[in-house]
């Protein structure tokens, strides 16, 4: 069968043009709205209204959620509007959190926080879990533009969240605004384009409501690289030099919408929408830079009803019910037709049917994704909640180059349900929260039972029910100075992603178990100065993580593509993290922030199980770190805001970020004479600069990563890009 292309990009440009549609429709009448608001207003009300009130209620809800019990940080996404920052790299510059990135733009990457990486850490829009979202709606997808605050919570969770989360959970929360428009386009080096819609419109006299977000990205990646080419005719490594990389391209769209009411007797909102994106992804690489591709492919679409619903006082007063629910249905296609083989200089041989396997491999995964809240106040000072979350998930795969593959006859899928209670008292200067939680695990699957070298496949079943529980406490000693201490046992259940693979790059695994962890939080926030024209705040937080069954992904480098999760035994976390904050004035910003995590390996034995039976041999990475992990790192910024119209509407900004990595191995360091498997320590530079008119309609903003053209490496030295510049113009109006 010879060469084939499916033509994706038209169909997803295509898509973006309709989803963009609908967003410049709702462009049109949220801009009449907002201009006969301002026709009616007086101008010094309507500045006094959209700075002051806008911005005192935004930080009153970011210090209301940063005081809660749990160990929390809370990012206002409203001061990175400006940038071209995407939400994974907002989440990188804070504490605890570490996002490695195997290139530039919609790379694949790996997100950890305080430890605990991938699927361990949970990922929420407005509390709908994001489990299978695909990979076009990914953190490095979604504008920060969308987002009200983003909000990460370390160890332990809240009920309310649902999550069968390891070690923490990301919320992002969008933007409520009753009435306005963000329109924002930039472009920058090896030809990034990132464009943003997002918008409102309110009817206050019938509570009609509709929102909007629309996103598009597309880059090259064709940044250069260092690399070792491999001669393809002998197979050895030829000198090192700087090459391009030529097989990376990205281009991600994405829109959702909702249309409602809002602010009725029977429902605060009830909101149906839509979630509908498409990505196609060029791969260049294997695990390592030592493989490179220059055919393989990989596409993804979504389309994703939704329901969300909210009413306070449901039938009696106090009690308070919320409803998400989703369903999920996604599309997944990897392509590997090529009958080529590359390296680095872009040379060629021929091969008998691909660059590695050939395949068109297509994953169609459909998902129900269901969450309701239900808390109900007991008086001042006691209220009891109660969360139920349902998924759903169902595969069916297909691939026209092996049709007949009788894998694709057997059942694919997992229903998980998580139940949480919980009980919290609250008074002036303290509050408490005690809960309890249940994890239920049904998966269907197949695994080959066979002796002998002809295939037997057989379907497999694993179920499992498993309670946690935990505690989170909060003490203001002085109006300045807060405590936190939070304890969890909580469970994770494997993934889809986990348990089935993908068919193609992660093999999948029907033994896995679910993991157990016991975290613990010990915090404390001060605020030093808080009058006059110096704010000073200090935060500090000791963690413990003891994880169980650790599920982590096995990648090895003698097969590039072969990627498969395994249980790992024991895994002990113990480290801290520090955050300092000034601001003069509200004119000039300064923040540091640090975090140390020592992740040891803690199983003495590794058991693998067979048909042959169960071997043990001794886990030569006993009492070490687990490899491939930072361990230190952190950021320092520093901002200031000018007034040069003598307005506070047009101003600029200036920002400068630092980020620091300190080397760690990528392989045990243990292992072997002098290793010399190191990523090594990493210092980046961010530059940004924007500036506001036309009393804050809009804005310029001129943006260099990288400033210093460092070299910047992630998982198994997969280098990332050097200095990029960015330009970014913004439109921006609200009631």
């Amino acid at each position: 069968m010879g060469d084939i292309t499916i033509p994706i990009r038209r169909k997803a440009s295509t898509l973006f043009g309709w989803c963009t549609l609908a967003a410049f429709m709702l462009i049109s009448v949220t801009h009449v709205q907002a201009q006969n608001v301002r026709d009616t207003i007086p101008t010094d009300t309507l500045k006094r209204k959209n700075v002051e009130e806008v911005q005192v209620d935004g930080n009153a809800a970011i210090r209301k959620v940063k005081e809660q019990a749990y160990n929390i940080n809370v990012i206002d996404a409203k001061q990175l509007y400006n940038s071209s920052l995407d939400i994974n790299q907002a989440l990188n510059r804070t504490t605890g959190v570490r996002v490695r990135e195997d290139g530039g733009l919609g790379s694949t990457f790996n997100f950890s926080l305080n430890g605990f990486t991938g699927r361990q850490v949970k990922f929420f829009i407005d509390g709908l879990p994001m489990d299978n979202f695909g990979s076009s709606l990914t953190l490095n997808n979604l504008p920060t533009t969308m987002a009200e605050r983003i909000e990460i919570y370390k160890g332990v969770l809240p009920v309310s969240l649902g999550a069968d989360a390891l070690g923490g959970a990301v919320n992002i929360v969008t933007r409520k605004n009753a009435n306005y428009l963000d329109v924002s386009y930039g472009l920058g080096s090896f030809n990034t384009h990132k464009a943003g819609v997002n918008g409102a419109y309110t009817n206050a006299n019938t509570g009609f409501t509709i929102r909007a977000n629309a996103f598009y990205n597309y880059s090259d990646n064709n940044y250069r690289v260092r690399v070792r080419p491999v001669d393809l005719n002998s197979g050895q490594l030829l000198e090192e030099q700087e090459v391009k990389r030529f097989h990376d391209s990205y281009n991600s769209i994405g829109a959702q919408v909702d249309v409602g009411l809002t602010g009725r007797s029977y429902a605060d909102h009830l909101l149906f929408g839509a979630i509908v994106s498409g990505n196609d992804r060029d791969i260049q690489t294997g695990v390592t830079m030592q493989q490179v591709f220059g055919g393989r492919t990989a596409h993804s679409s979504s389309v994703i009803p939704t329901l969300k619903y909210k009413k306070s006082d449901l039938f009696i007063e106090n009690l308070d019910f919320t409803l998400y629910s989703a369903y999920n249905l996604t599309t997944n296609n990897f392509i590997d037709t090529t009958r080529l083989r590359f390296n680095w200089l872009q040379e060629t041989v021929p091969t008998t049917a691909a660059e590695v396997l050939r395949s068109q491999l297509k994953n169609r995964d459909n998902e129900l994704l269901s969450t309701a809240n239900l808390s109900y106040k007991l008086g001042q000072h006691q209220a009891l909640s109660l969360n139920y979350l349902l998924t759903d998930f169902r595969r069916q795969s297909s691939d026209i180059e092996n049709p007949d593959n009788p894998t694709f006859l057997m059942p694919q899928g997992l229903r998980k349900q998580n139940v949480g209670l919980a009980w919290q008292t609250t008074y002036e200067r303290f509050t408490a929260t005690v809960f309890g939680k249940m994890f239920l695990l049904n998966a269907k699957s197949f695994e080959d039972v066979s002796r002998n070298t002809v295939p037997d496949y057989q379907p497999t079943t694993l179920q499992s029910t498993n309670g946690g529980f935990g505690a989170a406490t909060s003490y203001f000693i002085r109006a300045d100075l807060q405590t936190k201490a939070s304890y969890e046992r909580t469970y994770r259940l494997p993934e889809a992603i986990e348990l089935l693979g993908d068919g193609l790059f992660v093999r999948r695994n029907t033994n896995l178990r679910p993991e157990r962890s016991d975290n613990l939080n010990l915090g404390v926030l001060y605020t030093v100065l808080n009058e006059g024209m110096h704010r000073l705040n200090l935060e500090g937080n000791f963690i413990f993580r003891n994880a169980k069954d650790y599920i982590r992904q096995d990648q090895q480098q003698s097969q590039p593509v072969d990627r498969q999760f395994i249980n790992v035994g024991d895994v002990r976390t113990t480290g801290g993290e520090a955050e300092i904050r000034y601001s003069w004035n509200n004119r000039f910003f300064a923040n540091v922030n640090a975090t140390y995590q020592h992740i040891i390996d803690r199983t003495e034995f590794l058991i693998t199980e067979n048909l042959t039976g169960v071997t043990r041999t001794p886990n030569l990475n006993f009492g070490y770190r687990i490899p491939n992990m930072p361990y230190f790192f952190g950021n320092a910024n520093l901002g200031a805001r000018f007034e040069p119209l003598g307005n506070d509407r047009d101003v600029l900004n200036l920002n400068y970020n630092v980020n620091f990595v300190e080397r760690y191995f990528l392989t045990p360091s243990q292992l072997g004479l002098n290793n010399t498997d190191i990523i090594p320590r990493q210092v980046s530079h961010d530059f940004i600069a924007d500036m506001a008119f036309g009393n804050g309609k809009y804005i310029v903003a001129a943006e260099c990563r990288n400033l210093f053209n460092s070299d910047l490496f992630d998982n198994y030295l997969l280098q990332k890009p050097g200095r990029s510049f960015f330009l970014k113009l913004r439109y921006f109006i609200t009631q």
